[in-house]
């Protein structure tokens, strides 16, 4: 007689997959400095300290963990601390939650995605000034951490937590726009983004953005990825086009710009954005080979630490309605587990 195949309850199957997470994200804790005189407590979970002068929570984390991005790690252990000097607070040595799980459900994260940007202007690819300015601040008056990609790259990796309201900003194609209107707004917030650039467009026309304007926002803070050389569709061959044609093109494309990108820009290029956010598994596979780490669609949802690295989701921001905007905000995914 043939045993029927194990079946597991959603509620059973999320409770072993939290503990599988829980137990493979356990590592050792951060190094802790020797001979300081501030620490008067250690274990291998956290420490102690008084603070020999004011400091933020960042400043913080960069002392005792070796890395001012965990100063929100600081902060939630110290809720209401003010961080002068004399003070005592904890510093969390090893945070372990590096998924976002907790009993009711999983952390996700938002990428957002825009295209060009003006004062005024109907195509729904084409985000006014004024209505930006006023979701970036909502997203600053809301405590929300734009992200940088070595953060997002971390998370899915699962190498490193991310604060509850993590969100990350995509800009596609290279318009002239970007550097003229979103890069200040961006700025005015201490905020930064992922420009995903076609090179084809790039220092040719009066409306795309130029290489020196590029390295400019690369150098205070922005990442610039790949959206290949010619934004075409690289799940559709051309027209009498062979199935070896085809491949190859596909490979020049996202080898050719990962290419022109590295040279340009004096980087190594590891993200991509799909053009029209469009792949199969013969995309992401020349993709994996190109060396890319991190690839994106256009497909709307949000990000889980178990997301594919290669078809992560993004939401495209084509609405000006800031109740709109705070609908694609979604950065948690209820799923009780009692």
């Amino acid at each position: 007689m043939k045993t029927a195949p194990l079946s597991l309850r959603p509620r059973t199957f999320a409770l072993l997959l939290v503990l599988s997470v829980l137990i493979g994200c356990a590592a050792p804790p951060a190094p802790v400095p020797v001979g300081d005189q501030t620490v008067r407590h250690r274990s291998a979970d956290y420490l102690i300290v008084r603070l020999d002068g004011d400091a933020t929570p960042a400043e913080v984390a960069g002392r005792y963990l070796g890395d001012e991005r965990l100063g929100w790690v600081v902060e939630e252990a110290n809720p209401g601390a003010g961080f002068r000097s004399g003070q005592t607070v904890v510093v969390p040595l090893d945070p372990r939650n590096r998924a976002g799980l907790r009993r009711d459900g999983f952390q996700t994260i938002p990428i957002l995605t825009y295209h060009r940007f003006a004062q005024d202007c109907p195509s729904p690819l084409c985000m006014p000034a004024a209505a930006f300015r006023a979701q970036m601040r909502y997203l600053k008056d809301n405590r929300y951490h734009v992200l940088t990609a070595d953060e997002l790259l971390a998370f899915v990796q699962h190498r490193r937590p991310l604060p509850p309201r993590s969100v990350l900003i995509t800009i596609d194609d290279g318009y002239r726009s970007v550097y003229e209107i979103a890069y200040p707004i961006l700025r005015e917030f201490d905020f930064s983004a992922v420009l995903f650039i076609y090179t084809e467009l790039i220092d040719v026309s009066p409306i795309a953005l130029t290489w020196n304007q590029l390295a400019e926002m690369r150098r205070n803070g922005f990442a610039v990825g790949s959206h290949t050389i010619r934004h075409s569709d690289l799940t559709l061959p051309r027209e009498g086009e062979s199935g070896a044609e085809f491949a190859a093109r596909v490979d020049s494309e996202l080898v050719g710009s990962k290419q022109v990108l590295d040279r340009r820009l004096g980087q190594d290029t590891w993200l991509l954005a799909y053009p029209y956010g469009n792949y199969d598994p013969k995309v992401v596979a020349s993709s994996q080979r190109a060396g890319y780490k991190l690839a994106m669609s256009v497909k709307r949802g949000g990000n889980p630490f178990f997301a594919n690295p290669f078809t992560l989701k993004r939401d495209q921001i084509l609405e000006r309605d800031l109740p709109t905007f705070v609908k694609r905000l979604k950065t948690f995914n209820s799923l009780p587990l009692e």
